[in-house]
């Protein structure tokens, strides 16, 4: 009898570590997520947020809008050993920013009405599908993004061992890469791309068209494709190759 009572106290235990709450949102089509919160984004009629948290009260998970930005973060300060699912609808996207660990998914593909921006820092996360006119990717601090793009133009930036992994197809690709940032993107096809890389930064793309590329300080920019006018220049270590 002491084992079974034991039993079914660890199962309600368990049960119980896990709160629910659901909430409707203002307008919004900016998304940032902090504080190693996981963020699931699907696109729906009207916003909303379903929230899921082990180890600390829903009451604690914020799902602040303000100036059409949601930011989902956590109230207070040193939260150990806590486990926060937001499961997000929107209705229009243009923007998402994840840091501090967070992760942010975006399920299908996004099509913008215009530009969209990336932004990923401090070991967060960001997975999306997106068609939009102009976009522009910003990783940093170990910040990794996984992209599959499809857009007129594409502005790359990543720094201190930011990852960009990126597929699809752009007619403009600008990249910039450095200390130890990484441009993975032999699966992006590109028309033209200007790449610039340094301090053992990598880039890899695969370009048909005009391409620029300079590396210096040990850093690598590697290019598949068929690229008609080849413009390169290397120093202090630095390598331009087809691969």
């Amino acid at each position: 009898m002491k084992r079974i009572a034991l039993t079914l106290l660890a199962a309600l235990t368990l049960f119980f570590g896990m709160a629910q709450s659901t909430r409707n949102l203002s307008s919004f089509s900016e998304v940032t997520a902090q504080e190693g919160i996981d963020v699931f984004l699907t696109k729906g009629s009207s916003e909303s947020a379903r929230i899921e948290a082990d180890g600390i009260s829903v009451d604690k998970v914020l799902t602040d809008v303000s100036g059409g930005t949601l930011k989902i973060h956590l109230e207070g300060d040193n939260h150990r050993n806590v486990d926060v699912k937001v499961y997000v609808t929107f209705v229009d996207l243009s923007a998402l920013k994840a840091s501090s660990a967070a992760s942010i998914r975006v399920e299908g593909m996004v099509q913008a009405k215009g530009d969209f921006e990336i932004s990923c820092s401090s070991a967060g996360d960001i997975k999306v599908a997106v068609k939009a006119d102009q976009v522009e990717v910003d990783a940093s601090s170990s910040g990794d993004v996984d992209l599959e793009v499809y857009a007129d133009d594409i502005d790359i930036e990543v720094s201190s061992a930011g990852e960009v992994n990126i597929s699809g197809e752009v007619r403009n690709l600008d990249g910039s890469a450095s200390s130890s940032g990484d441009i993975d993107g032999y699966d992006l096809v590109c028309q033209d791309a200007d790449l610039r890389a340094s301090s053992g930064a990598s880039i890899k793309v695969t370009v048909n068209g005009e391409l620029t590329a300079r590396a210096s300080s040990g850093a690598s920019i590697r290019y598949q494709g068929s690229p008609k006018n080849t413009n390169s220049d290397s120093s202090s270590g630095g390598s331009v190759k087809r691969s």
